[in-house]
């Protein structure tokens, strides 16, 4: 085995399986003194999710990509594993803090981030629901892990909100919040392009703006068909792939194939059934 395998194997030993707003984790505490939850999505590759396989300082800032968007958002490559890399997106969570005053705060004055244990839980029911249904199937990247670093930051550094973080601990008393610490979210690599990307790209032809407005109404209905929505959702969410022909790759029923990858406004529509 492994050397790095093992020694993470042997962590694992002391580990508690908890179960927070719906979602099971596998929860222990990371060599450094953090704290790593993995999903089930995440078992399977927990040598590469723990943090000295991606977080290293020397590893992380040297290899990191940042992703397009407001938020805080890297694609990392791990450390080799038994001779395997793999790629992550790892992404820290604005949970507590403001949301930035544009067109989707304008319309949705309440709208509040989601904690990291509310977004893989809305996650983790959209990905069921979406397999479990004959409404078109929602594809997204695969939550693996939440990281919680062990140092303890000052409240200028989070830019959180006291009352928004107790906001949060009295709606969901079960899945603790600590104001002052970090949260990063893992989710797998989905390969492809945005729609804006894809636009450049191929060089659609007519108006280009049609094709986005398009991809994001089709997208808007088919998270409604589910019972859901995402607050802020835009173009740059929608990805899709590039066949080695130069054509975007496409579902069975001849629909242009998406996945969906950003998920921090997510959030049931009150009514939905």
């Amino acid at each position: 085995m492994h050397r790095a395998s093992a020694a993470l194997d042997r962590q694992l030993v002391g580990a508690e399986a908890i179960s927070l707003l719906g979602v099971d984790y596998l929860r222990f505490q990371t060599k450094e003194g953090g704290d790593l939850y993995l999903t089930r999505f995440g078992l399977p590759i927990r040598n590469w999710l723990a943090p000295e396989n991606w977080y290293a300082p020397e590893w992380f800032n040297a290899r990191r990509t940042r992703l397009q968007g407001t938020s805080t958002i890297y694609k990392i490559p791990t450390k080799l594993v038994g001779g395997v890399s793999r790629k992550l997106v790892a992404r820290f969570s604005r949970v507590g803090q403001e949301i930035p005053y544009d067109a989707t705060r304008a319309q949705n004055i309440n709208a509040e981030f989601n904690s990291p244990f509310e977004e893989f839980a809305l996650l983790m029911e959209l990905r069921g629901a979406s397999t479990r249904s004959h409404r078109p199937r929602i594809f997204t990247k695969k939550p693996l892990a939440i990281y919680v670093p062990p140092d303890k930051l000052r409240s200028w550094q989070t830019g959180r909100s006291d009352s928004k973080i107790s906001a949060k601990l009295a709606q969901h008393p079960e899945a603790k919040l600590d104001v002052l610490r970090g949260y990063v979210l893992l989710y797998g690599w989905i390969d492809g392009v945005n729609a804006v990307q894809a636009v450049r790209a191929l060089g659609v032809t007519g108006c280009p703006n049609d094709f986005l407005s398009e991809m994001t109404l089709r997208a808007i209905d088919e998270l409604q068909q589910h019972g859901f929505r995402v607050l802020d959702i835009k173009p740059e969410h929608i990805i899709l792939r590039i066949r080695p022909d130069g054509s975007l790759l496409r579902r069975r029923d001849g629909k242009l194939a998406y996945a969906l990858v950003d998920y921090e406004l997510l959030e049931r529509i009150e009514g939905a059934k």
